[in-house]
């Protein structure tokens, strides 16, 4: 079981917040460009903020469940979202796809 994910991105805070709006909990601000985002199922994501834009976590494509609000919440902070909702995109940050499923 996966119980971390790290993320490298471009925009930390940016980051942050749109992991925050997928499992609706609030991001703890750790200082010097370092955030956790505990879910209350699934892993706890951590978010830094790359020094440098070709570090940050590119290509990394995830599938996550969510409740069915997830999408919503994205788009009211201003986040790329599929029309049907399956679908998102950190386009600030970390420049993956992150598939929306709802269990």
């Amino acid at each position: 079981m996966i119980t971390e994910v790290k993320l490298q991105s471009n925009d930390g805070a940016s980051t942050a917040r749109f992991w925050s709006a997928i499992f609706g909990v609030p991001a703890e601000e750790l200082g010097d460009g370092l955030w956790h985002i505990t879910p209350a199922a699934g892993p706890v994501v951590v978010v830094s903020t790359a020094r440098v834009v070709e570090t940050i976590s590119r290509y990394v494509d995830l599938t996550v469940a969510v409740d069915s609000g997830a999408a919503d919440r994205l788009r009211a902070l201003g986040f790329e979202v599929a029309e049907d909702g399956r679908q998102a995109v950190d386009v600030n940050g970390t420049d993956g796809t992150v598939f929306l499923v709802q269990p």
